[in-house]
Formats: C-alpha cells, sequence, structure tokens
C-alpha cells in the first residue's frame, strides 16, 4: 500500500506500540490512543531505592521472542545476558524445606544440580524425568497426531511426577501467566515447543534499559493521545471517526483496536460491527495477581539456596507458588534492599512489605480461540477493511511478548507495510555484575 494514511492505534500495549512503529515507518501518520496517563506498555514499571523493577520482568530466550529481540535490535536496543538459577522449595508444613537449587554450566548454560539434597534424593528422578520429556517431546514431532491438549499429552506419556509438576509445570504457568486448573486445555504444540527450546541451554536475555527503553524507541515520533478512553468508533463512508473522554475527535482512513476483546463494547459501534463484536466477545480472560514486595519468606530459609527463581509447592502438587529475585537480574538493584515478584501468591506476603500490586489479564488458550483466530485472520485479509485487531490474545503461542509482536506484524502484512527487523540477531554486551 503505497498511500500515506491515518491510522488510528487504540491502546499501548506491547502490540498497539509495535503496530505504530512497523507503520510509521513505512510511511504513515499514526495517532495513538491510551487510556491509561502515560503508556500501556510500561506503566507499571516503577522506580525503587534508586533502581528500575520492570513489571513484569521480562527475560527472553532468543529462539522463543525471535520477533521481540529483533525488532528491538532494529530499534538500536542492546541485551544483556542473565543465568536463571532456580530453587524450588516444600511449602506447608512446619518449616520450608528447600529440596532442589541449580545453577548454570558455565559452557552451554545447562541447568546443573548443585545441592547435596537435591542429588541425593531427586537426581535420579529429575535426570530421569527430564530424559522422558525429552523422548516425549521427539515423537510427538514424528508423530502425524499433533492435535492434542496439554492434558492429553501428559496422559499419552509417562514422566517423573517430581520433575514434571515440580519443575516443568510451574514454569508454564509462570510465563503462560494462567490459572493451573486452565493450561491443560492449551494445545500441546506451542508449550512443547517452548519447553524444548528452554531445555536447549540457550543463552537467555534483558534488554538494556528495560520496557521503558523499548518503549520510547517504539513511541519515537509517534503522536499519544493519553489518559483518556476511546467512547466511540464508527464507519463514516470510507473512513474510521474516532473520539475519546477528553473530546478529541479526528477521522482516520484505518484503525488498529489492540486492546482486550472484553473491551470492545465499551466504543465499537454496536451495529456497525455486531459481527467482529461476536466473535471477538468469545475470547476469554484470566486475571491474577503480581505482587512486588520486599518480604523474603518467598524465598528458600537459608539465604545461601536463594537463586533467580524460587518455586514453592505442596508436597501434592495443588499449590504453587512462584517468585522472581529481582536484584539477581537487575544492574540497577545490585546492592540495594532485596525485592521481589511474586506471581499469584499462596503464602501471605507482609502488607507493610507490598511495593505495588498488578493484575495481569491474558486470553484462556484452548481449541476455540485456535479456530476463532483462524475466522479473524480470514475476515482481517479482506482489501475494503478499515478496523483491524490485534493483541497477545489474536496468536495462539507464547510468551505473550512474543505474540503481541507477532499480531503486529500479521496487521503490518494486511496494509502492506514491510518488516526490515525480521530476523535481525539482538546485539547482546557483556553481562553486568548482578546479585546472585
Amino acid at each position: 500500500m503505497d498511500k500515506k494514511l491515518d491510522i488510528a492505534v487504540i491502546g499501548s500495549g506491547m502490540a498497539g506500540l509495535a503496530t505504530a512503529r512497523i507503520l510509521k515507518d513505512a510511511g504513515h501518520n499514526i495517532t495513538v490512543f491510551e487510556a491509561l496517563p502515560g503508556r500501556g506498555m510500561d506503566s507499571h514499571t516503577i522506580e525503587f531505592d534508586g533502581g528500575m523493577i520492570d513489571v513484569p520482568l521480562r527475560v527472553m530466550n532468543p529462539y522463543l521472542w525471535k520477533n521481540t529481540l529483533s525488532l528491538a535490535t532494529h530499534l538500536g536496543i542492546d541485551t544483556f545476558p542473565v543465568r536463571t538459577y532456580m530453587s524450588c522449595s516444600w511449602l506447608f508444613e512446619e518449616k520450608t524445606e528447600t529440596w532442589l537449587t541449580t545453577s548454570r554450566a558455565p559452557i552451554g548454560n545447562f541447568p546443573i544440580i548443585n545441592n547435596r539434597k537435591g542429588l541425593q534424593q531427586y537426581g535420579v528422578r529429575l535426570v530421569k524425568g527430564m530424559l522422558q520429556l525429552k523422548s516425549a517431546i521427539y515423537r510427538f514431532f514424528k508423530s502425524k497426531h499433533q492435535d492434542i491438549t496439554l492434558t492429553e499429552f501428559i496422559n499419552k506419556n509417562e514422566i517423573e511426577e517430581v520433575f514434571w509438576h515440580g519443575a516443568v509445570m510451574p514454569v508454564l504457568y509462570t510465563i503462560c501467566t494462567c490459572n493451573p486448573e486452565t493450561i491443560g486445555e492449551w494445545p500441546a504444540k506451542p508449550l512443547l515447543v517452548f519447553l524444548q527450546q528452554l531445555t536447549n541451554g540457550d543463552q537467555l536475555l534483558r534488554l538494556k534499559g528495560g520496557t521503558p527503553a523499548f518503549v520510547n524507541k517504539l513511541i519515537e515520533g509517534v503522536d499519544i493521545q493519553s489518559g483518556s478512553a476511546v467512547t466511540k468508533v464508527e464507519l463514516q463512508g470510507e473512513k474510521v471517526y474516532v473520539e475519546n473522554e477528553a473530546g478529541f475527535k479526528q477521522l482516520f482512513d484505518r484503525t488498529i483496536v489492540a486492546t482486550p476483546t472484553n473491551k470492545l463494547e465499551d466504543f465499537l459501534d454496536k451495529d456497525q460491527f455486531a459481527e467482529d463484536i461476536e466473535l471477538l466477545k468469545q475470547f476469554k480472560f484470566e486475571e491474577g495477581d503480581l505482587v512486588i514486595h520486599t518480604d523474603s519468606s518467598v524465598m528458600p530459609p537459608r539465604r545461601k539456596d536463594w537463586s533467580v527463581l524460587s518455586y514453592m509447592m505442596d508436597r501434592k502438587f495443588t499449590k504453587q507458588q512462584f517468585t522472581v529475585w529481582m536484584n539477581a537480574v537487575e544492574p540497577t538493584l545490585v546492592g540495594k534492599e532485596a525485592v521481589f515478584q511474586t506471581w499469584r501468591p499462596v503464602t501471605p506476603i507482609d502488607p507493610k512489605k507490598v511495593v505495588s500490586t498488578v493484575k495481569l489479564s491474558r486470553a484462556v488458550v484452548n481449541w476455540q480461540t485456535v479456530e476463532l483466530n483462524n475466522e479473524l485472520q480470514r475476515r482481517q485479509k479482506a482489501v475494503d477493511r478499515k478496523v483491524y485487531f490485534c493483541g497477545s490474545w489474536s496468536c495462539d503461542g507464547l510468551p505473550i511478548l512474543e505474540s503481541a509482536v507477532t499480531s503486529a506484524m500479521q496487521i503490518a502484512k494486511n496494509l502492506g507495510a514491510p518488516l526490515p527487523f525480521v530476523g535481525l540477531k539482538p546485539k547482546v554486551e557483556v553481562a553486568p555484575e548482578l546479585g546472585y
């Protein structure tokens, strides 16, 4: 599409900002609408003790976050490597017992069990589970029947319980930011691709300057109407009329809606977009709290067992809790008071030690959402389309950030915008001193 267009982007999360950046670079005039006072993508990032807390934390595998990292590299953002050590502890007993701690091999970045109790009591079981999982994944990708859920995959394969429920599932709950009750309904394939790459020992990266640095580049030269929710989107002839609560009004050639689908009826014309609303409201979302705090009770009792990632669970694996030790992955927090991010805490966090609580939302993923996305993408290829929809919910993969960028790329293709960043390898700087 050679014509220069006036395009509205509603929502400044990752999908909205990536779309805005790609279309701006293609020569179009872009206006971003955001209900929050700032930018949605980094709205939860906070300053703490003179350092920065990225909320939520983003640590990226170069294969799994390839489009996100390629876009960041294209925008001139460097990365640095981090090592995600892990500890696992039993909860809900007289005392918390740490049963596993790991580190990473200097060469290959492979996980290593480094506590004697973990080796003696669980070493064989964990190694057995790892081998069983690798074998099961290999068979899965050789099979012609890959349209199964994660639950069906588990039921078809015998995998050591301690390894699967004590180490694998907590990672999936965290990366997918979903309820343990719903993850079994996920199509198995994207989760198994994720696990396959995770166990390959690829170096994990963080963006230098965190999410704010990325957002600053994404939004460069883009007009933002923030602090006011959009109240009306309607077709007027060949144009799209957009209005927000602050009274800003404009006609656009195209409009990209990059918000959760449960917000659409607040502003879309219900008659003009009846078919789209009927389709999109079938996407279901779930929420959970991410608590940022300084309460070290979420970590192993002995300081020497602290790891970047702390998993806690009961022995029947019915309750799980996941915590990130921020000082171990954020250079600006080295030497500062220990601060943590805990996803869906099941143990009480001291209210006096809570820095902030953020409610995160993501779409429930199952076979219905796969069908809904197929239909959505079919509709959005229509040449006379004026309003498009994108977001992490519109891609059936993970992680969320990568799905959001991928959804923006789909919109760009529909509008004929080039994607010059595809395939760029991240520029990795020397690892900074971190608080391990």
